[in-house]
């Protein structure tokens, strides 16, 4: 009996739904669409491609991109050739794709610009197995010259095979392989690797997390259960399709027959809202912050706030009343007439409209971000998930929407919390195969009952909606939804012999910053060997030439790391970390909580410099 697999379940959607729209982008201020019936036909060439150029069932292939139709028409490519694909962030340094391409394996990647691709030369010095690169847009003899400008241009191999995309997609006949492609997507099981997804654990090392046709079905069925997902309706994609969250949600859409329209500048998804004017998107908290915040602010104060407040107050009486099937009365609903004419249209105008699933993830949402939305007649289905569980572990949906909590576990997904720390666990087709690589690593957060060790601390409220309450884990997850580890930025940055400690901040906040230690005898012996005048250590630290000292340092630290993983800004304490104040642990380890809590004032002002 054949299996159901998520090549099959996006084959039978090309099929049923052969003549709508599958894929849409605007460029040069046109747009590009493509059908079902295309869509099928270009992953069929594509496959077609990659099973001719060598490639052989269970390889790796890198898609080194920022978001564009070409991203998912390899990705599905992938999927009908049987092999995995290896996503990476389009911020990636040369090292960190270096490190991704070799660990995983890949032999080909796809690049989806000329900047890319001169990245992924570099890259690939020390990827022996990587033989063929594949440009999706852009000139390749100007990627070849951007890559032999650099420093290390003597070094790059002259061995690898480069194509254009159109070129790529013609080296095979699809019908010559439409037997061997057929083959592929009927003998698939449940438990076949389909991607390896990248993520930067506690320690820094990023660890392949491996998710297979059982994982990301699991996604599609539960969302079928708690969505009404019409086909037609347009989805706009703009968070990274690297990361989990976008790139299961594109699965849902796709199955479902919706269209997926593709922001390729995420800067400018405010402008593409109006544009696309989407009935689906799901996001990370800051865009509807953005909204909310510039919604305030241009609010003023007064008369015009007092009419702004009251509407968002009629608002939320209103949809409190339909939530609970309650009358509206004629008064009141003269009131919301107003209301509504005069401040609530706007919250919807600027997210494109009324929507059917406007989601939110990758960190916390504030509640009254989400009351404010709610009042306007949008309501944000908070969710919460880890790319260990493909990754969707609970959500608000459609009749359970409770602010203030990221909802009840999907249908399939069992969620417990351990009884002695109170850390979240999940078991159901969601949690991942493992690490690719690391059987250590995998048994360290996969228990011998199947239970997934998330790292995260929550409850359960008396209905049975899930509340975040702490993390285990040290990881920061930036307003963007970036996952970050700070020890190897603190180890980066107290290996200079001016550093004694630092405490990377970020968490829920729009960049990185840091509290740094200085090395104080060794600043104060520097500084006098340069005669810079000072009287104690608060005047020391405050010298403009310790600032920029410090800067260089912090510079000098994220020169190769991706643009989200550098610190943007730093405070020098005047004072030192000390086990009597608790800052430190009897084995020297600082305190991160303590330590943040402490300084607070200094951490909120270079987030309002």
């Amino acid at each position: 009996m054949t299996q159901e697999t998520l090549a099959r379940s996006l084959v039978t959607a090309m099929e049923t739904h052969a003549e709508r729209t599958a894929l849409r982008v605007r460029r040069q201020g046109r747009w590009q669409c493509l059908s079902y019936t295309e869509m099928d036909r270009r992953t069929k060439n594509l496959a077609a491609a990659l099973l001719a150029s060598g490639l052989e069932r269970g390889d790796r292939i890198g898609i080194f991109a920022t978001n564009s139709p070409e991203w998912t028409l390899f990705d599905i490519a992938a999927l009908r050739a049987g092999l995995v694909s290896v996503p990476l962030y389009a911020t990636s340094s040369p090292s960190q794709a270096a490190h991704i391409l070799s660990d995983s394996g890949c032999r080909l990647v796809a690049c989806g610009s000329t900047h890319i691709l001169a990245q992924s030369l570099r890259a690939i010095q020390t990827c022996p197995q990587v033989s063929t690169l594949v440009l999706i847009e852009g000139d390749l003899s100007q990627a070849q010259a951007q890559a032999s400008d650099q420093p290390d241009s003597a070094d790059l191999r002259s061995d690898i095979t480069l194509h254009t995309l159109s070129e790529f997609e013609q080296i095979a006949d699809p019908q010559a392989w439409d037997a061997p492609l057929q083959e592929v997507v009927n003998s698939g099981e449940l438990d076949d690797l389909t991607t390896i997804v990248y993520t930067s654990g506690t320690t820094g090392s990023p660890k392949g997390v491996m998710l297979t046709n059982r994982t990301l079905l699991q996604q599609i069925k539960s969302m079928d259960l708690l969505f009404d997902l019409r086909p037609g309706q347009r989805n706009m994609c703009f968070l990274p399709l690297s990361h989990a969250y976008e790139r299961a949600w594109t699965y849902v859409m796709l199955h479902s027959g919706l269209e997926n329209c593709y922001v390729l500048d995420p800067k400018a998804v405010a402008a593409a809202m109006l544009d696309i004017q989407p009935d689906t998107f799901v996001s990370v908290p800051r865009l509807y912050e953005k909204v909310y915040d510039t919604a305030h602010t241009q609010a003023g104060s007064g008369l015009k706030r007092r009419i702004f407040d009251e509407a968002v107050r009629t608002g939320a009486l209103v949809q409190r009343r339909i939530a609970d099937a309650r009358p509206i009365g004629p008064a009141l609903k003269a009131r919301h007439a107003i209301a509504d004419s005069v401040v609530l249209h706007r919250v919807r105008d600027a997210v494109g409209g009324p929507k059917n699933v406007m989601a939110a993830g990758g960190a916390p949402l504030r509640r009254e971000v989400e009351e404010f939305f709610f009042a306007a007649g949008l309501t944000i289905y908070q969710g919460y998930g880890l790319t260990e569980t493909s990754p969707l572990v609970s959500c608000n949906a459609p009749g359970q929407v409770k602010f203030g909590t990221v909802g009840k576990p999907v249908p399939g997904t069992e969620v417990r919390l351990d009884d002695e720390t109170g850390e979240i666990l999940v078991r159901g087709d969601n949690v991942m195969a493992g690490y690719y690589g690391d059987p250590e690593a995998s048994a360290e957060v996969i228990d011998e009952d199947g239970w997934f060790h998330t790292g995260d601390v929550g409850q359960f409220d008396e209905d049975g909606y899930l509340l975040i309450t702490d993390r285990i884990k040290d990881l920061i997850v930036t307003a963007q939804g970036k996952n970050i580890a700070p020890g190897p930025i603190e180890s980066a940055l107290t290996a200079s012999p001016l550093v004694e400690a630092a405490v990377v901040v970020g968490d829920e906040r729009k960049y990185l910053t840091a509290l740094i230690q200085p090395a104080f005898e060794a600043l104060e012996e520097h500084a006098r060997s340069l005669s810079w005048v000072f009287t104690s250590r608060a005047e020391l630290v405050k010298l403009p030439q310790v600032q920029k000292l410090y800067s260089d340092i912090k510079d000098k630290v994220g020169r190769d790391a991706a643009p989200y993983e550098r610190v943007q800004k730093l405070h020098l304490l005047d004072t030192e970390l000390t086990m009597d104040d608790e800052d430190l642990t009897p084995t020297l380890k600082v305190r991160r909580r303590r330590v943040e809590q402490k300084f607070l004032h200094f951490i909120d002002a270079m987030y309002k410099q």
